[in-house]
C-alpha cells in the first residue's frame, strides 16, 4: 500500500506518463503527459486524452524494461523541437496481459536554462530517435525511476479492467517478445562518420546528452540550489541501509505563490522563490542537504535528530521566512511556506519518504497554510482509504456503475414537489459498499470531484429533456469552483440540449465557498447572470456563513439539517433558523430547510416562515431511472468516461 500511495500521487506530478498493453495500445496516460503533447490539462475524456498521446508521435521505439533511459527528440504541439528523457518498465504485476510504463520528461527548458541552447530540430516522424538512423541517447542511471518507484499491482488491475485502449499509430510499441537493436543505448562504432547534415555522432554530442541530465549539474539554475534528482539519490544513499537513519525529510511549499504570478508576474514569482532559498540557507542547521525540487517545493533533509526535532526546526523555517520580504521591480511580497516532516526513521527508501512528508505537507495546507505538520500514521491510512475510494469511483464512472438517486424538494404549504436533488450513489457491487460520505468527500478536491460533477450536470440536463419536472438541484465539490471552464461547460450543456437555465440549481457548500471565495464568486456570477440558480448549502450560521452571504450572488440558502432537525426542541437553534429567515428576507433569497425527517418539523418551519424544505419525512429518495420509466440501469445518458485524472 506504500507504493499504492507514492504510485498515484506520481500520476498527479511533472513526469508524463502512459502505460501501454502488449499489443501496442494506450491504456492510460496521466494529466502531465496530456499537456506535454497537447498543451491542455483537462481532456474531455479519457479516449480523447489516450487518442491524442497515440497520435503525438513520441519516439519510444527502442525503449523496453531492460534499456537504459535514453534522450530523445520530438516536436512539440507547437512545432518546437523538444528533448525528452524517457524511460520504460515492466508493470505487469503478476496479471496475465503484459503492460509497459513509460515515463517522460521534457528536458527542453532545463538545457535552455543550462545555456545549452534548444535542441536541434527533430528527425522527421518514424526515423530512430536521435536523429537518421542513430541509436536512442542512452542515459546511465535512472533518477526519475528511482524517485518515482514501482507503479502498483491495484493501477495495473485498474488498467486492464477498465476502458479500452488506443492504438498508437505509428510509434511502434516493443512487447517482451520483440528483439531490440544492440546497439541501442550505446555508444556509435567508433570512427562512424555522418553524411553531410545529419547529426554529430554521439560521441561529439555527449556534452548536449550530459546537459540534457539535471542531476549531472545536480544544480537548480534558479535557486543555485540542489536539483530534485541529486536530492533524492541523496535521500537514498541515507535510508537504503538496514540500520535505523536519523535525520528528517522535511517538504516546503511556498503558499500561494502561483497568485503571485498571475498577479504581479513570474519575475516577482522568481524573486520569492529565491528569497526563500536564501532563508533556508541561512537558518538551516550545519550538514543539512537543501534542495528544489520544482515549482513551488522545496526539500530539506536534516543530518540529525528524529521527528520533534525536525518539527522544531520546520517551526523555525516557517517563521523566518514569514518575517521576510521579497521584493523585485519596485514590489514587496510577503511570502509564508506550508511545511511537512517525516522522520527517516519511519521510511524504507526514498519514494517512502518523499511520499510520507507530501502527505504532512498536504495536511498543513488543509490546516490553513503557513504551517508545520508531523507525518502520523492516520495521514498514511486516510490516504491509503482515499486511494482505494478515489480508485472504485473512477472505475465505476468509466464502467457505468454510477447512479443518481433523486431526492424531492417540496413546497411545505401545498406538499407539492417543485424539484429534486441528485444524489450520486455508487453501485458497483464491490464489499464495502460506499454511502455517498464515504467517497465524496475524498473526490472533492481531485480532479476526480470536477469530473464527478460533470457527470452529474450531463445527467440532470439529461433527466429535464427525458421530462423530469420542476427544478433539478445539484451539488458541486471544491474542485469544480476552481476550475475556470466549469462555468462555460455547464452553460454550453444547457445551451445545446434547449434546457432553461433556471431549471438547474446549482449547490455550493458553505466551506468550499469560504475556502474558496474568488472561485466561488466568479462562478456563481457567470451562472446568475446566464439564469441558472445559486444556493449557498448547508448554512449554519457561521461567520464563515456570513461572509458567503455578503460575497455571493445567491438565490438561495439550505440551512443545515443539524439545525433543522431540533428547531421544534431548540430555543437556540429555532432563534438561529429566525435570524436566517430574516436576513434572507432582507436579500431577497429563498430558504430552504434540510433534514424534515419528523413530522413534527412541516408546522414548525412554516410558522417561522420556511416554505420549502427536503428531508425523508417529506418525500423519500428513489432511483432517478425509475422516477423516469427505465429499467432502474439509470441509462438516461451514454457513460461519461473521464480524462486522465486517476490519482
Amino acid at each position: 500500500m506504500i507504493a499504492g500511495v507514492a504510485g498515484l500521487a506520481a500520476a498527479a506530478s511533472s513526469v508524463g506518463m502512459l502505460i501501454v498493453t502488449a499489443d501496442g495500445r494506450v491504456a492510460w496516460v496521466n494529466d502531465a503527459l496530456v499537456e506535454l503533447v497537447t498543451g491542455l490539462r483537462n481532456p474531455d475524456s479519457a479516449f480523447e486524452a489516450r487518442l491524442a498521446v497515440a497520435e503525438a508521435g513520441l519516439p519510444l521505439t527502442g525503449l523496453h524494461p531492460s534499456a537504459p533511459p535514453a534522450v530523445l527528440d520530438w516536436t512539440g504541439p507547437d512545432g518546437s523541437p523538444r528533448l525528452l528523457r524517457a524511460s520504460c518498465r515492466d508493470m505487469s504485476a503478476g496479471q496475465p496481459s503484459e503492460l509497459l510504463l513509460f515515463e517522460i520528461v521534457d528536458l527542453t527548458a532545463e538545457i535552455t536554462a543550462f545555456g545549452a541552447g534548444p535542441p536541434a530540430a527533430p528527425a522527421p516522424s518514424g526515423a530512430a530517435p536521435g536523429g537518421s538512423g542513430e541509436p536512442a541517447r542512452g542515459v546511465p542511471g535512472d533518477p526519475v525511476g528511482d524517485l518515482m518507484g514501482d507503479v502498483v499491482a491495484e493501477l495495473a488491475a485498474a488498467v486492464l479492467g477498465g476502458a479500452g485502449a488506443v492504438g498508437l499509430g505509428e510509434t511502434a510499441v516493443p512487447t517482451a517478445a520483440d528483439e531490440f537493436p544492440p546497439t541501442h543505448g550505446t555508444a556509435a562504432p567508433e570512427g562512424a562518420g555522418a553524411a553531410a547534415g545529419d547529426p554529430a555522432p554521439l560521441a561529439e554530442q555527449a556534452p548536449l546528452a550530459e546537459q540534457a541530465r539535471p542531476d549531472t549539474h545536480g544544480i537548480d539554475p534558479l535557486t543555485g540550489l540542489s536539483t530534485r534528482y541529486a536530492l533524492a539519490e541523496e535521500l537514498e544513499s541515507r535510508v537504503a541501509g538496514t540500520e535505523a537513519t536519523d535525520g528528517s525529510l522535511l517538504i516546503l511549499d511556498i503558499d500561494h505563490l502561483a497568485d503571485v504570478n498571475d498577479l504581479q508576474g513570474y519575475s516577482i514569482g522568481d524573486a520569492v522563490l529565491r528569497a526563500v532559498a536564501q532563508a533556508l540557507r541561512e537558518e538551516l542547521p550545519a550538514g543539512s542537504r537543501l534542495g528544489r525540487l520544482g515549482g513551488d517545493e522545496f526539500a530539506v533533509v536534516l543530518p540529525a535528530g528524529g521527528g520533534s526535532e525536525g518539527l522544531a526546526v520546520a517551526e523555525q523555517l516557517c517563521a523566518a521566512i514569514a518575517a521576510r520580504t521579497a521584493a523585485a521591480e519596485d514590489v514587496a511580497v510577503q511570502a509564508t511556506v506550508s511545511i511537512g516532516v517525516v522522520p527517516l526513521e519511519l521510511a524504507a527508501g526514498s519514494e517512502a519518504a518523499f511520499a510520507w512528508a507530501d502527505l504532512a505537507l498536504r495536511e498543513a495546507k488543509r490546516s490553513g497554510r503557513n504551517r508545520v505538520r508531523l507525518f502520523t500514521r492516520e495521514q498514511y491510512d486516510e490516504a491509503a482509504l482515499r486511494v482505494t475510494v478515489t480508485s472504485r469511483v473512477a472505475a465505476a464512472l468509466d464502467n457505468g456503475q454510477m447512479s443518481l438517486d433523486v431526492l424531492p424538494v417540496v413546497d411545505l404549504a401545498s406538499r407539492e414537489i417543485v424539484g429534486f436533488e441528485l444524489l450520486s450513489r455508487l453501485r458497483d457491487g464491490v464489499w464495502p459498499e460506499l454511502g455517498p460520505r464515504g467517497f465524496l468527500a475524498a473526490a472533492e478536491h481531485t480532479d476526480l470531484g470536477l469530473h464527478l460533477d460533470r457527470w452529474v450536470v450531463l445527467r440532470a440536463v439529461n433527466a429535464l429533456v427525458s421530462g423530469l419536472p420542476g427544478r433539478v438541484y445539484v451539488n458541486l465539490a471544491a474542485r469544480s469552483l476552481r476550475d475556470p471552464a466549469f462555468g462555460d461547460f455547464i452553460l454550453s450543456t444547457l445551451r445545446d440540449s434547449r434546457v432553461d437555465p433556471a431549471r438547474l440549481a446549482l449547490e455550493i457548500p458553505e466551506g468550499a465557498a469560504v475556502a474558496n471565495l474568488d472561485a466561488a464568486r466568479r462562478l456563481a456570477e457567470q451562472l446568475t447572470a446566464a439564469g441558472c440558480p445559486v444556493l449557498l448549502d448547508d448554512f449554519g450560521m457561521t461567520s464563515g456563513a456570513v461572509i458567503a452571504l455578503r460575497n455571493l450572488p445567491l438565490w438561495a440558502v439550505k440551512i443545515d439539517s443539524s439545525l433543522v432537525r431540533t428547531v421544534d426542541t431548540s430555543a437556540r437553534d429555532r432563534a438561529v433558523v429566525e435570524a436566517v429567515v430574516q436576513i434572507a428576507r432582507t436579500a431577497g433569497m429563498t430558504v430552504i430547510a434540510e433534514g424534515v425527517d419528523r413530522a413534527a418539523l412541516p408546522q414548525a418551519l412554516l410558522d417561522i416562515g420556511v416554505t420549502v424544505a427536503q428531508g425523508y419525512h417529506v418525500g423519500r429518495p428513489r432511483r432517478l431511472a425509475e422516477l423516469l420509466g427505465g429499467d432502474g440501469d439509470d441509462d438516461v445518458t451514454t457513460v461519461m468516461s473521464l480524462g486522465g485524472y486517476r490519482r
